[in-house]
Formats: C-alpha cells, structure tokens, sequence
C-alpha cells in the first residue's frame, strides 16, 4: 500500500509508541495495597481523578501488555469494591492523603457496558476462570444495571435520572451484554441464554428505533417520543456516533451500511486525522479506520496525535484517548502484513 520501502521502521516506530503509551497509562495507577484505593486507574498521572468509564478502557489497552494482567485484576476488584448498591458506580477522586470525593457519573448504562467488555477481554487473554467464578455475583450486578435501564422498546437509559437513550451508549451496553453472554458460556454458567437475550433486544432496538428507515443513518439518541433529526456535518454527536454500530460488531464493517457510512464519515469529516488542541483527538477513530481496512488513515492518526498532543503535553490527551491509542497501534502491528 505504499509503505513497503519503510516498513520495518514504521513497526519500529509503532512498537515504540506503543510501547510509549502503555508506560504512560501505567502510571496512571494508584498501587496502594491495603488501601481502598489500589488499583484504580486515574484520567491523569499523578492526579486523583477517578472515572472509571475512561479507567475501563485504560485497562483494555494495558491488556495488550501481559506483565500489566495481575495490575489489570487490581482495577476489576477496585471497580467491584466501589460498586453502589443498585450496581453502578460513581466518579471518585483522591486527594494526596486519600480521602475521598464522589460525583454523579456522566452515565450509567456504558460503565456498566463498558466494563463488562473489559472483564471479557480480561478472561480472553489471562484464561483466569477462577477470578470470574469467584466474582460472578458481582459481575451479575454489574450486568443487571444495563437490564434495569432497559425500556420497552429494548433501548437502555443513560442512567436512571436521566432518560435519553443515546445510540453511543447502546452500542457499549449491546456489546458489554453480548461479551458478558459469550464468557459465561465459556464457563458453563446457564444464564448465558438470559443475557444474550437481553443483548438481541438492545440490538433490534437500535435497529428498530434508532435507525431512520429512509436515509439509513442512526439517530444520536431518543427522548421519549422525540428522535432529533440527522446532521451528518456536525461532528459530535451527529456524524461521530455513526461509527458506534461498526466499532460495537452490530454491523459489519464491509456491509453495504457499513461502507456507506465509513466513506460518508470521511467524506464530511476527512479532518478527523489532523483534529487539534483544544479538541480532544478522538482516538477511536483510528481504530474504527484499522476495522475498514483503512490502515493508512490510520497510521497517519498515530503519527499526528504523537505530534499534536502527546509531544505538546495537551491537557486532552487523558487515559482514554492514550488506550485507544495503544489499541490502534496493536491493530496496525497485528495486521502489518494487510498494509505494511
């Protein structure tokens, strides 16, 4: 694809950067054994900002990192010690002598999600079964906050004070059901039917609803009766939140929906590449370009967040969009031989 000639040293360079990155997550860890607070994932190094949505995909990407498991297992168990009551969780922070201050969380249906795909992945690369059996009645919990939110029509609830139901999230807590399902299965556990069931009708919600029939584009969300309309040149949410369906596996990405939507994307946002401070860099999409087998896009991603935000120091490169970074890179490593 053009990359021949400098292929060993553009993986070079993607090894470094990983490489990089996943240092710079793990010092984002408070690794305080005794203390409730071990094993949490901070937004920043050296700040006590806790917000665990952001923190599961921080523990995502350390996964691509085997030394980083047994650190990994420290965030699951901190996640699970913080649980409230109902199963959700809320926004910590820390102070220098670890006291503690809790804010609402900005949703509860995608942490709910969203860290039930970590656990999956978890179990995917340690094989630790043990670690599930031992926690699945917290995990059950965890899953149950997704059910609870659920509606009529098999959309989920931002949270329970909060009734809009955002296509972005319904992708996580489809895709965090689905993931929850495929590993109790795994395990022998018969409830797996109940959970995948529950994820099919986050699915046929989202088609049902969320989908508009005659432009064959997503709606951002809905509000009781109301769906707001579409305006693909608005970046976020409009156009941003057409690559949850293919990046969540409810669409394939070389479907006729998929490809229409990803050439779309690229056509009223082509600067999605070169997005600078003060925007966050929305390093998702570099993913969502490696799952289109668009790998150039991709690696030119890479090379200008370093750029732009990593080199700078920008106050928005935070734990997320540093995980997603590192999930890029594996991706283009991984496939090397598709572009390299």
């Amino acid at each position: 694809m053009g990359y021949t000639a400098g292929a060993s040293e553009m993986l070079c360079a993607l090894k470094s950067n990983m490489a990089a990155q996943l240092y710079w997550l793990k010092s984002c860890r408070i690794l305080k054994p005794g203390n409730p607070a071990d094993g949490a994932i901070t937004r920043y190094p050296d700040q006590g900002w806790i917000t665990p949505y952001f923190a599961n995909f921080a523990a995502m990407a350390m996964l691509e990192e085997p030394s980083c498991y047994f650190s990994v297992e420290r965030y699951l168990d901190w996640y699970l010690r913080h649980l409230e009551e109902n199963g959700t969780i809320l926004d910590y922070h820390y102070d220098e002598n670890f006291n503690t201050k809790t804010t609402a969380p900005d949703s509860e249906d995608a942490y709910a999600g969203t860290f039930l795909s970590l656990v999956f992945k978890y179990y995917q690369k340690t094989g630790r079964t043990n670690w599930i059996r031992e926690n699945l009645p917290n995990l059950k919990k965890v899953a149950q906050v997704i059910i609870n939110l659920m509606d009529r029509d098999g959309l989920t609830f931002a949270s329970a004070g909060y009734r809009v139901k955002y296509l972005m999230d319904n992708c996580e807590t489809y895709r965090g059901l689905a993931d929850f399902a495929v590993m109790l299965e795994h395990i022998g556990e018969q409830e797996a039917r109940y959970y995948k069931a529950k994820a099919r009708a986050i699915a046929r919600g989202i088609e049902k609803v969320l989908l508009h029939r005659f432009l064959n584009y997503y709606h951002p969300s809905k509000t009781g009766w109301l769906k707001p309309g579409i305006n693909l040149k608005i970046f976020y949410p409009d156009a941003a939140c057409q690559t949850f369906p293919v990046l969540y596996g409810l669409i394939e990405p070389e479907s006729d929906r998929g490809v229409r939507l990803y050439n779309i994307f690229n056509e009223r946002h082509g600067n999605w590449i070169t997005i600078e401070p003060p925007d966050y860099p929305w390093m998702v999409l570099g993913l969502y370009a490696c799952l289109h087998w668009d790998y150039s896009k991709a690696y030119e991603k890479i090379r200008h967040a370093r750029k732009a935000y990593i080199d700078t120091g920008s106050g928005n490169w935070f734990c997320a969009e540093s995980a997603f970074f590192v999930l890029t890179c594996a991706r283009l490593i991984r496939d090397r031989d598709r572009w390299l």
